[in-house]
């Protein structure tokens, strides 16, 4: 097990780094903040995407994209929904399909499942934390922002949108 870990409060440290960030960049990510539980804070933002499959058909979706502090990991943690046009909540194997990152059924649902959300209480895609720590381990000491380091790590599994300023 890597002995990375941030605490709570550098995770909201972090999060308040990137949402300034988010707002200079013209991004939409937006805090949320609970001043009496430091543990019930999560950056959040909604986009729409859109996908192209085989058959050269682009199809629409509404993505949401929370970040939370996992405790027991001691890392950032990724979640998201997708919709399709008609408000229906893709299914984990629509969300594979939807990936920039091509792989198969038994490597995609070893990194994402679907759970009930530690922080917002109904089901969301989630991205583990297990091996997060590990992988961020290489970056803390060269990371401006942990948070925007993480993000980069996942961006292709997910179609997240972050504009190339980000990168300065």
């Amino acid at each position: 097990m890597s002995s990375f870990g941030i605490s709570p409060e550098e995770f909201v440290y972090a999060a308040r780094d990137f949402v300034d960030l988010s707002d200079k960049y013209r991004d939409s990510w937006t805090l949320h903040q609970n001043d009496n539980e430091i543990l019930q804070t999560y950056i959040r933002k909604e986009e729409f995407i859109s996908h192209r499959d085989e058959n050269d058909k682009v199809f629409l979706y509404r993505a949401e994209y929370v970040i939370f502090f996992n405790l027991s990991y001691g890392v950032p943690s990724f979640s998201f929904n997708v919709w399709d046009c008609s408000g229906k909540l893709l299914t984990l194997e629509e969300v594979r399909q939807i990936s920039l990152i091509k792989t198969t059924k038994e490597n995609f649902y070893s990194v994402v499942s679907q759970q009930e959300h530690p922080v917002l209480y109904k089901p969301y895609f989630i991205v583990h934390p297990c091996r997060t720590a590990t992988i961020l381990q290489e970056f803390k000491s060269k990371s401006r922002n942990i948070i925007l380091t993480f993000l980069g790590l996942i961006i292709p599994l997910v179609q997240l949108n972050l504009p190339l300023e980000f990168a300065r």
